[in-house]
C-alpha cells in the first residue's frame, strides 16, 4: 500500500537527523513506564485501527513494540504504522522492518515527523473490496476508472492512462454500490470535484470532493458502516 497520501512529512531538521533524535529520546526513555508507552494507528481498509503499544527496546535503528494482536494483522498487511508519544509533539511515521503476528512483535525503521492529513477528513474513507467500474462525465467525454474507496464526503477512482484534467474540475461520477439493506446493486449518480491526481505512473489515483443527495447520502453510511464491520471482523479472525 502507499500510505503516503495519509500524511505530509513535517521535516524538523533533516530526515537523519530527525530519525537520529527520535531514536536517541526513544532509547534514554523506554524503560521509563511513561516513556514505553505508545499509540499506534493505521488506516487498515481505510479503516483507522489505534491500540496502545509497548517499546521492548531500541537497537540498530529500529524500535521494537510488543502491539495489540489485530494492529499487529494490520501492519502486516500495510507494512507501516504511525506513531503517537507523550515524548513528542508530533505523531511519527514508521515502516516495517519486521513483523510477526502469532506473538505481536514489530519492528519499525525510517523513522519521522508528520501531520496526519486522514485525520483532517470529515467522514471515513473506505476501501471498495472488491474496487467497482466508474465512469467520469467530463466535457463531454466517458472515462472509465475503478472506484477503490469512498466516504460520503469524497471518493477515489484509479485509472490505467492518464487524463489531464484541472485542479477544481467539475463532473459527474457515476457508479453502482451495494446496498445492504436492500441486497441489490443500486446506481449513484454523484457531482464531484476533482481534488488532485496521485502518482507519478500508471495506476493514477484521481481523488473527489462529492455532494451527495439525502438518499445517496444515506446509501453510502448504510455501505461504509457495513464495510467497517467486515474489516474489523476480518482482523479479528485473522488475530485469532
Amino acid at each position: 500500500m502507499d500510505f503516503t497520501s495519509l500524511y505530509s512529512t513535517q521535516i524538523q531538521t533533516t530526515f537523519d537527523d530527525d530519525q537520529a533524535a527520535i531514536l536517541q529520546t526513544f532509547l534514554e526513555k523506554y524503560k521509563d513506564k511513561d516513556g514505553s508507552k505508545v499509540s499506534i494507528t493505521n488506516y487498515f481498509n481505510g479503516l483507522p485501527i489505534t491500540y496502545p503499544a509497548t517499546i521492548l527496546g531500541v537497537e540498530r535503528g529500529n524500535v521494537d513494540l510488543d502491539v495489540h494482536p489485530q494492529q499487529a494483522v494490520a501492519i502486516a498487511s500495510d507494512r507501516y504504522t504511525l506513531i503517537r508519544s507523550k515524548l513528542f509533539p508530533l505523531p511519527i511515521a514508521a515502516h516495517v522492518q519486521y513483523v510477526n503476528v502469532k506473538k505481536h512483535a514489530v519492528s519499525l525503521n525510517k523513522l519521522c515527523f508528520v501531520e496526519v492529513l486522514a485525520e483532517k477528513r470529515l467522514a471515513v474513507r473506505l476501501n471498495l473490496d472488491p474496487p467497482v467500474r466508474a465512469t467520469l462525465q467530463h466535457e463531454g467525454e466517458a472515462i472509465v476508472g475503478l472506484l477503490v474507496d469512498i466516504s460520503t464526503q469524497g471518493l477515489a477512482v484509479k485509472m490505467d492512462d492518464f487524463v489531464m484534467m484541472e485542479s477544481g474540475a467539475e463532473m459527474t461520477v457515476k457508479f453502482m454500490l451495494p446496498d445492504p439493506v436492500l441486497m441489490k446493486q443500486t446506481l449513484i449518480k454523484v457531482p464531484a470535484t476533482l481534488v488532485d491526481i496521485a502518482g507519478n505512473e500508471s495506476p493514477y489515483r484521481y481523488r473527489f470532493k462529492i455532494t451527495p443527495e439525502k438518499h445517496q447520502e444515506q446509501l453510502i453510511s448504510r455501505y461504509s458502516f457495513q464495510r467497517q464491520v467486515e474489516i474489523i471482523r476480518g482482523l479479528k479472525d485473522t488475530a485469532d
